[in-house]
């Protein structure tokens, strides 16, 4: 998943929890009120993993639909992982009206 569509879908899921929360409160609690309009603080902390892979490789072989491997092949690879985090805040206003 690209990190743009994880904050939409984390904001919008949050809206959506606040709004059916409200309306739980209103009837259960029998208030008008419910949950009080205000901004939202929504943190993030976001732990993002890259891997990078190089590959050296020597020799033929043929490959069909990636099942059936034939053929002579040296290959060397290295692989390297790096973790790098995200952290920001943004204030939402929600209305439960």
């Amino acid at each position: 998943m690209e990190l743009k569509d994880f904050i939409s879908e984390t904001i919008k899921q949050i809206t959506d929890g606040i709004l059916e929360g409200n309306t739980y409160v209103k009837d259960k609690s029998n208030s008008s009120e419910g949950i009080r309009d205000q901004y939202t603080k929504i943190n993030f902390d976001i732990a993002i993993s890259t891997n990078e892979e190089n590959k050296n490789d020597l020799g033929g072989k043929v490959t069909v639909v990636q099942v059936f491997n034939a053929g002579a092949s040296s290959s060397k690879a290295s692989s390297t992982t790096n973790q790098n985090r995200i952290q920001f805040e943004i204030l939402a206003a929600i209305n439960t009206k």
